[in-house]
């Protein structure tokens, strides 16, 4: 699993292009600090989610819309990742 996440983060280029909307490379959640998060639009918000769920989670029970919601409300220090991360196992350990 982990290699496959290496050979994932690998192929992602390593910078792409700055958005108005937050200044910073927002192309996935693993490029957003806390603070890009909370700079993006609810609808960014949820695009974001919902490309972490199609890459990273093979289990989809959780929306992108809760995962956004999920982020939004967790403000424990760590990466963005990180925390979609927990956000995306605590669902699953709850079923």
């Amino acid at each position: 699993m982990a290699g496959a996440l290496l050979v994932l983060l690998a192929a992602q280029p390593a910078a792409h292009g700055a958005t108005a909307e937050s200044g910073a490379d927002d192309a996935s959640l693993l490029y957003l600090s806390s603070g890009d998060w909370q700079r993006q639009s609810t609808p960014h918000k949820v695009a974001l989610a919902a490309d972490f769920m199609r890459i990273f989670c093979t289990d989809q029970r959780m929306s992108a819309a809760s995962l956004a919601d999920c982020l939004d409300r967790d403000k424990a220090d760590g990466a963005l990742f990180e925390r979609a991360m927990a956000c995306v196992s605590a669902l699953s350990a709850g079923r």
